[in-house]
């Protein structure tokens, strides 16, 4: 790696030009709206992307080899994870220099692990030789592929829906600290299905976690678009809740994203996921979505199956890759 280069932007134009210039090694609908320079200019401007969290190799004439990025929030002083490559796969010496550089800087005392998201085409497969080419750089640097995951955009005019109806209960939280919302949190990852749920289940109890998980739901989305699932036949229904639902409008207008959908494994094989999945479809189109996003592991078969049922295609392939960092 003579006369190469790993330095970080300088300036919010400078981190803007670097993302426009680069092409990543492939492209899906996620990438190409994230990294438009609509959506580039606003996280720049919110503090969701920063200078210092957009990452160059370049060679001794200064041309550019490879850009990476990653993605936070604006009080945060590190990002939270990568979410951009455009490596040089055929230098791999180059691109986990760039890859280890960036992990680097974002380590903080207490963190576990660090992570990549990676979208894909979804008829793209691990096995095709640019993924593949991928992977094996990653490997290199570090980080092992945790899960892949299915991607569902839902164009609401002219998309035929079978919303089914619900006698559930929607509760929001009063507070950010509502202590209903790790509490909700601990039932739901019993058993979860979730790839990254059993990772952290893996290194820590299952009350650490659930504290973890609803703190950093909570940087990511407000308390306002967290609802408690309650069933008005369960005894003191309003203290045990049988699942959560969080969803809101995000970024471009129009976009609703339905974050997360969990059940209580008290109240598993009801049905509840596709209710909760079918009531936040239905609020995010009352107000005002003509797209919504939402996400579930390849092998989590009955959240897969509850998008299908309302009619959620699915659109594109995410692969997440973690490193350990302890």
């Amino acid at each position: 790696m003579t006369d190469v280069s790993i330095s970080t932007a300088e300036s919010h134009d400078e981190a803007r030009a670097l993302l426009l210039a680069a092409t990543p090694p492939n492209s899906s609908f996620t990438q190409e709206r994230n990294f438009s320079a609509e959506q580039i200019d606003r996280a720049l401007r919110l503090g969701f992307r920063r200078p210092e969290w957009v990452w160059t190799a370049r060679n001794a004439t200064g041309a550019v080899l490879g850009t990476i990025a990653g993605w936070g929030s604006a009080d945060r002083d590190t990002p939270f994870m990568l979410d951009f490559l455009d490596l040089p796969l055929d230098a791999p010496d180059v691109s986990t220099a760039l890859l280890d550089r960036a992990t680097r800087d974002s380590s903080e005392p207490g963190r576990e692990t660090f992570e990549i998201i990676h979208f894909l085409p979804s008829e793209s497969r691990l096995d095709d030789p640019d993924v593949a080419a991928l992977i094996e750089v990653l490997g290199l640097a570090g980080f092992r592929m945790l899960v892949r995951r299915r991607c569902h955009r839902l164009d609401v005019l002219g998309t035929e829906l079978t919303i089914p109806d619900t006698a559930l209960r929607f509760d929001s939280l009063e507070h950010a600290d509502d202590p209903r919302l790790p509490a909700v949190f601990a039932e739901i990852l019993v058993g979860s299905l979730d790839a990254h749920d059993v990772d952290a289940l893996a290194r820590n109890d299952l009350e650490t976690v659930a504290k973890a998980t609803a703190a950093e739901y909570l940087e990511m989305d407000s308390f306002e678009s967290m609802f408690l699932a309650l069933d008005p036949t369960i005894e003191d229904s309003a203290n045990h809740p049988v699942g959560l639902v969080i969803g809101g409008l995000r970024g471009s207008a129009g976009i609703g994203v339905a974050s997360f959908i969990g059940v209580s494994h008290l109240h598993r094989g009801h049905g509840y996921a596709a209710q909760l999945l079918g009531w936040i479809t239905r609020k995010l189109i009352g107000d005002g979505a003509v797209t919504i996003i939402g996400e579930t592991d390849d092998d989590n078969f009955p959240m897969a199956a509850a998008f299908a049922k309302i009619g959620y295609p699915h659109t594109e392939s995410r692969i997440d890759f973690i490193r350990d960092l302890a």
